[in-house]
């Protein structure tokens, strides 16, 4: 832990009585951190905010490229305006305040490292290691990103970001000028997006499109359509994002959520595109057993579609609440939420549209959690997400 105040001195003793086995190493200077941690492994970085937003967040970057593998934590931070907190968002697993008390920090920080050992799991990542072609991240979502933590980026020069890869620019036009978008005109130009859009939504959008490009629907592959999964997705992260902000939630959560949403299904492509004839038969048994389709994919895998998406996010480094957004949307009672996240607007989203056609009438789509969204204290607010959801599937019923 990084407390350059001391305002936390006694908390070495104090995780002793809420968690036996872990040691909590306290230092106070950044250089001697990040020193520490070339040394061995570490499973958490606790980082104490100053009221230096831009070199605590540059700290802990360089804790991610040492230790990537790490639960990042900030505590404190209620000096930074919001754009210094999403920066933060983007490179931690969570953002806790000041006053935050050991036994509710021991808890998340238990339940996080569970989620990392999940995602870091030999099976699982001996299958991403065997796909015929392992995806790398776009140089554009990479330039993207450091325009975001840029205080100086504008629309012009992220459009020109986005036409170095005209494969991606190309996608990203299309997808911003589709019905499921809903403009009232023809968008002609990036940079008009852009100013649309918003910089958080286009990186995400230049990112599922690369990853669109990278899992393609084979020829003989007639179980059910990339294009109307691809469609769909957007459809989900639109309606994540309107129920995230109808929630009243951060503008953070309102963007990981559109983000987690366009994503949330990229297991499946990777599923059906690495070995169609396998998760053919997935589909197949799934529907005629009438079986929840990721608990089939579990059985045959020992993981499901969910875990496959959010390893490869997590490889690449997504924003945490994007992961478990995408690996925990079909089970959101298994997260350690108290209240509205990114994961509960994707599980909403996703189990309020109707899932696409596919082989024996399978469904695709989660099923919506009640135990869930009552943990949560949501419940209540179903019916009016209900309402919100009618228009987006009255877009999906048109473009069928």
């Amino acid at each position: 832990m990084l407390d350059t105040t001391g305002g936390y001195y006694n908390w070495g003793t104090n995780v002793s009585s809420v968690a036996e086995d872990w040691e909590l190493t306290r230092l106070d200077n950044g250089d001697a951190l990040l020193e520490l941690l070339k040394q061995g492994h570490c499973d958490a970085v606790l980082l104490s905010c100053s009221l230096r937003a831009a070199a605590d967040i540059s700290l802990m970057q360089k804790v991610a490229y040492i230790q990537p593998k790490a639960i990042r934590i900030f505590i404190g931070g209620q000096y930074w305006n919001q754009e210094q907190r999403a920066k933060a968002s983007d490179i931690s697993h969570r953002i806790f305040p000041e006053q935050v008390k050991m036994p509710e920090l021991a808890s998340r920080l238990n339940y996080l490292c569970k989620i990392t050992r999940l995602l870091n799991r030999s099976s699982l990542h001996e299958y991403i290691g065997n796909l015929n072609c392992l995806p790398t991240p776009p140089g554009v979502y990479r330039e993207l990103t450091e325009a975001i933590h840029s205080e100086v980026a504008d629309a012009m020069a992220i459009s020109k970001i986005i036409e170095r890869d005209p494969g991606v620019a190309a996608q990203v036009m299309r997808q911003v000028n589709s019905a499921y978008f809903g403009f009232q005109r023809e968008i002609t130009n990036l940079r008009e997006a852009v100013t649309l859009l918003g910089l958080r939504n286009l990186r995400g959008l230049a990112l599922s499109s690369h990853l669109n490009s990278q899992f393609k629907q084979s020829a003989d592959w007639k179980d059910f359509s990339f294009e109307r999964m691809h469609e769909r997705s957007l459809l989900v992260a639109r309606l994540a994002q309107a129920i995230s902000r109808k929630a009243g939630a951060s503008k953070t959560t309102q963007d990981h959520a559109f983000l987690g949403g366009l994503l949330h299904d990229l297991g499946v492509l990777i599923l059906a595109s690495h070995d169609p004839e396998q998760y053919r038969k997935v589909l197949r048994y799934s529907a005629k057993k009438q079986k929840p389709l990721y608990l089939v994919e579990k059985a045959v895998y020992s993981f499901f579609h969910g875990e496959v998406g959010a390893a490869l996010l997590a490889m690449w480094r997504l924003p945490e609440s994007v992961v478990e957004s995408v690996m925990l949307h079909h089970v959101p009672h298994l997260s350690a939420d108290t209240g509205f996240t990114a994961l509960t607007a994707v599980h909403v989203a996703d189990a309020l549209l109707p899932s696409i056609d596919a082989i024996g009438q399978c469904n695709m789509a989660s099923e919506l959690c009640t135990r869930y969204l009552e943990q949560i204290g949501v419940a209540s607010e179903v019916p009016q997400w209900r309402m919100l959801a009618n228009e987006y599937r009255l877009k999906m019923v048109a473009n069928a």
